[in-house]
């Protein structure tokens, strides 16, 4: 009998220590994938944050890269081009540039259609800078140039929408709408895809109530003059 009881005794201490066993091992693994959760999320993020930034280098070499082909193009046509509005890459026009925002025609320039979330670049061009016709009407016309030394752009650039000027006089713009340009809400990329003549360029924000992920780029007319009589195309 006392082997029976010691037995039973023994059983019993075994199954409530195998018990406490089973209890730690379940309260260890919830606090291991706790701590995972916590290394995994903050590993998540960065790279989250570093893939949108290698996207946003990529589309801002890709702009600059555009940017340099609408110089090049002006240099040896004595023009910039007409926007591309059916979006075979082929700028549209007759002698007058009549519809002055579409897409980059990036046939005739040679270079990238899109950014790195596949989006079409939109591109601005002030009519007279684009056109067949020499000279703008401000002073004696060059043979060949559709604009003049004193001819002026009709673009402005502001750091908010209704805010503050950026640039002005500006003949031609090209953007990138971002990651977000499928589903924004923002007033100043708004702005960035309406019709008319203004636009915003300001620091990116991802704050969800204001975001801003655009990226802008233009020729500035300064530049443009200078290369022109540089290469002999403006007196």
């Amino acid at each position: 009998m006392r082997s029976t009881g010691h037995k039973t005794k023994s059983k019993t201490g075994a199954t409530h220590f195998q018990s406490l066993q089973k209890g730690f091992s379940l309260l260890e693994m919830a606090i291991v994938l706790v701590v995972l959760g916590l290394i995994l999320g903050g590993v998540l993020l960065p790279l989250s944050t570093q893939m949108e930034k290698q996207d946003r280098d990529e589309t801002q070499r890709t702009l600059e890269e555009i940017q340099e082909a609408l110089i090049g193009y002006t240099m040896t046509n004595g023009r910039l081009p007409c926007p591309d509005t059916n979006g075979d890459g082929i700028m549209d026009m007759l002698t007058t540039c009549t519809n002055n925002q579409g897409t980059i025609p990036w046939v005739d320039l040679g270079t990238g259609k899109a950014d790195a979330w596949g989006q079409l670049f939109t591109y601005r061009v002030t009519g007279n800078f684009a056109d067949t016709t020499d000279g703008t009407g401000c002073g004696t016309p060059t043979a060949g140039v559709s604009f003049e030394l004193c001819s002026t752009a009709d673009i402005n650039i502001l750091d908010a929408s209704a805010g503050n000027p950026v640039a002005s006089q500006i003949p031609a713009i090209i953007i990138s709408h971002g990651k977000n340009w499928a589903t924004t809400t923002s007033a100043n990329e708004s702005e960035n895809t309406d019709t008319d003549t203004t636009f915003v360029d300001r620091l990116y924000s991802n704050n969800t109530a204001a975001p801003f992920d655009d990226q802008v780029i233009w020729i500035s007319p300064n530049v443009l003059k200078a290369r022109l009589v540089s290469a002999g195309r403006l007196p």
